[in-house]
């Protein structure tokens, strides 16, 4: 990737093609769930224009940082782009209530069958002992309080590190 001023090369083969570099993450709520697309500005006619470069997910899933199979997806269809500063623009978006929720349910079943260990009767084979409930509702607490910040009543926003 060459830089130069805001502006970035695109090398297609043998082909450079020239981009503005201001790509940036695009809220849209449909229903009641939002979605993340990734868009740039583009001038027309004396004005600023929003075009929809790629769709990313929805917000629940990407709030965490955009999924590697998604990213090369999208870095396949329109060229470079800068990952880091894309989840760090993502991070700083405020998720509802709701969305928290949704994304500690997403994330339930995979912690459930890592304790598990694969058994069918579904004890799994690492039980619990005395005071680990308390222990792990603490901690997710710290945790949840250490990676978002209140910044209205029911919404919070990821800490940005």
């Amino acid at each position: 990737m060459y830089r130069n001023l805001g502006t970035m090369f695109i090398l297609f083969g043998t082909t450079v093609l020239l981009r503005k570099a201001a790509m940036y993450v695009r809220v849209k709520k449909i229903g009641a769930r939002r979605y993340v697309y990734l868009a740039e500005g583009q001038s027309r006619n004396g004005g600023v224009r929003q075009k929809t470069l790629a769709y990313l997910g929805p917000i629940v899933k990407v709030a965490t940082g955009v999924p590697d199979q998604v990213e090369k997806k999208v870095s396949g269809k329109i060229g470079i782009v800068d990952w880091k500063k894309i989840n760090m623009d993502i991070q700083k978006i405020p998720l509802e209530f709701g969305e928290l929720q949704e994304m500690k349910r997403n994330q339930l079943p995979t912690l459930i069958r890592i304790r598990q260990g694969g058994r069918k009767d579904g004890r799994g084979s690492m039980p619990r002992t005395a005071g680990e409930l308390t222990a792990l509702a603490i901690i997710a607490k710290k945790g949840f309080n250490e990676m978002f910040e209140r910044v209205g009543e029911r919404t919070y926003r990821m800490r940005i590190r």
